[in-house]
């Protein structure tokens, strides 16, 4: 329940804020600040449950960045003796120890971290020793299967993303087709695996599919500007890439798909749908 947002009952209003029910955790407290005027006794409140400075569990309404258990890109507010506090949305900064820092934090920088509650002191914590939250089996996923991602890093090959937050992949350079930033979330899809556990993911759907979603696009694009679009066959591809996130190949596929179904004319550098 701690480092988490849960519905709890509240037991007890008083001029200090209200005592809720929390279970396991006994009573939480709520500041007063922190009340809807229209809450009453007996009714329950939508909250995120931390300690206090002096360990009381104690609730916010507020909403967090991220709970325990989740990956968050997270801002660094402050660094000490004791490690770096990272701003998690609400009046309570989460602490990235400095065992748990990979790289060494930078005061004012974002980091991809994973939350999780320190087992001694059950207080949340923050950790970009990412490696360590991920699967150690092997990766079982079917080919061109479905996945989500999370940019993790920028690397000389591309860019190393967390798979379906178990697994890490890598999306090469020239597989990248939209722009990509660390804790980022979009859909890719698994290429292959190789050596055990190296996931290559590419971002687009791969075949026939790929090319009739890509296809639909552009026809809502041409409808969106008058019929008219200033990309052809012989466009350049990074005006292309820039316009659709895609490869000028398969837009050349997509675009040829639509004359042949008669919908659109093609020119050197520019489409245009037919009337």
């Amino acid at each position: 329940m701690l480092g988490q947002i849960k519905m709890l009952t509240i037991e007890e209003l008083t001029a200090e804020g209200a005592y809720l029910n929390g279970g396991d955790l006994g009573e939480v407290f709520l500041p007063n600040e922190q009340i809807p005027d229209y809450l009453e006794e007996g009714d329950s409140v939508e909250v995120f449950i931390f300690l206090d400075n002096q360990g009381h569990p104690t609730a916010t309404t507020k909403k967090p960045l991220a709970q325990v258990g989740d990956f968050a890109l997270l801002r660094v507010k402050e660094i000490n003796n004791v490690g770096a506090f990272l701003d998690l949305g609400i009046e309570k900064d989460v602490l990235a120890p400095f065992n748990e820092q990979k790289p060494k934090m930078r005061d004012g920088y974002s980091y991809l971290v994973k939350l999780y509650l320190d087992k001694a002191s059950q207080r949340i914590c923050a950790s970009s020793a990412l490696r360590k939250f991920l699967n150690k089996t092997k990766p079982s996923y079917e080919k061109f299967e479905e996945v989500d991602l999370i940019v993790a890093a920028k690397t000389d090959l591309g860019f190393k993303v967390i798979v379906n937050e178990a697994h890490y992949g890598l999306v090469f350079s020239n597989d990248v087709f939209k722009k990509m930033y660390i804790g980022q979330r979009m859909k890719g899809y698994v290429k292959a695996i190789r050596d055990e556990d190296k996931i290559d993911i590419v971002l687009e759907k791969p075949g026939i599919g790929k090319v009739r979603d890509l296809s639909e696009h552009i026809l809502a694009q041409l409808k969106e500007n008058g019929g008219h679009l200033p990309l052809g066959d012989k466009s350049d591809p990074e005006a292309i890439k820039r316009a659709f996130s895609t490869s000028k190949a398969n837009y050349k596929k997509a675009i040829g798909g639509l004359f042949k179904q008669g919908l659109i004319d093609i020119e050197a550098t520019a489409i245009k749908l037919r009337k």
